[in-house]
Parts: structure tokens; C-alpha cells; sequence
């Protein structure tokens, strides 16, 4: 479980109530929030900080924010299969960890594994109070053993003519 990775309640609320669904859910796993962009464990305080922040008022239930508050989805939860696909990306990831270039483009922080360049949005970084190790697992990244995040699509950087190309970097598939 995590205790002792904190994030900041609203930019998570504000970052999940702008992705469309999102759902909730407790698991041995650990207190997940769960979008189609990232999937974050959070510590019981801030779950429940969390949970008011986007007034769900049932977990395990997919809901979309609009402007009268949230509403439940039609989409069936599927609590066994995000836990495994949590658990699959966090055993999965990478013992190369990804490391920051220090390079911003179009609002994303570039990192690399030596060979390929991965961009996170800022915004989505910015809802971790701590982002220290980050590694490849998948098409997804692992952050801090924890945290499960979609990288941004590879052309906000492969259009970018002035970025160095990799050795062994083959940016044309």
C-alpha cells in the first residue's frame, strides 16, 4: 500500500475529472484511481480527499465528470482485470530506469532510456509530490514503484528537428 508516496489531491481530482472516465477502486492491491491515462495508488488520507474532490459516491464504478458533478458510465468496472493490469505493469517494469533530459516540448518533460525518448505531460507529473525513479514497462511508465502513467504519443518528439537522435534510433516507424 502506498504510505509514503503523497500527491497533490487537486491536480489528481482535476487531471481525472478532464480524461472523461475514471473510477475508484480499494484492492490488496492498494487504493487505486483509475483513467485511461494513468492509474495511481494512493494513500488512504488522500483516497478519500481524492473521492470528495470528484464526489464519486460509490468506488468500483466508472463515472464521467459534467457539469452537474459525475455520472456513472455504462462501462462494466472490471475491478480483477485493472488490479491485474496495475500488477502486470509494476512486475513488468524495466530494471533500466528512464532519465530526465532536462528537454521541455510542448508542455512534456522528455526523458530517455539511452535508446528512445519517452514524453510525460507535465501536468501529470505535477500531480506527484515525488517522482524520483521512473522505468519503461510496456508501452506505459512505472513511477516510483507506484504510480502508472501513459507516456504522450512519440510525435511530440520525432517532428522535433533539433533534438539529437539516439544511436541505434529508428524514428521512422
Amino acid at each position: 500500500m502506498n504510505d509514503s508516496f503523497f500527491v497533490d489531491t487537486k491536480k489528481v481530482a482535476k487531471q481525472a475529472s478532464g480524461l472523461g472516465e475514471f473510477m475508484m477502486i480499494e484492492c490488496d492491491s492498494g487504493n487505486l484511481l483509475v483513467t485511461g491515462q494513468f492509474v495511481l495508488n494512493i494513500m488512504p488520507e488522500q483516497f478519500f480527499s481524492v473521492r470528495c474532490k470528484l464526489e464519486i459516491p460509490r468506488l468500483g464504478v466508472w463515472y464521467f465528470q459534467t457539469k452537474d458533478g459525475p455520472m456513472k458510465s455504462e462501462r462494466q468496472p472490471g475491478l480483477k482485470e485493472w488490479e491485474d493490469r496495475y500488477n502486470f505493469w509494476l512486475d513488468n517494469a524495466e530494471k533500466k530506469r528512464i532519465i530526465n533530459t532536462r528537454i521541455e516540448l510542448g508542455g512534456c518533460n522528455l526523458y530517455t532510456d539511452g535508446v528512445t525518448y519517452k514524453a510525460i505531460k507535465q501536468e501529470r507529473l505535477g500531480m506527484l509530490q515525488q517522482a524520483d525513479e521512473l522505468a519503461l514497462s510496456g508501452s506505459m511508465i512505472v513511477i516510483d514503484g507506484m504510480h502508472v502513467i501513459a507516456p504522450v504519443t512519440d510525435n511530440v518528439w520525432k517532428n522535433n528537428k533539433w533534438l539529437c537522435r539516439l544511436s541505434g534510433m529508428d524514428i521512422e516507424d
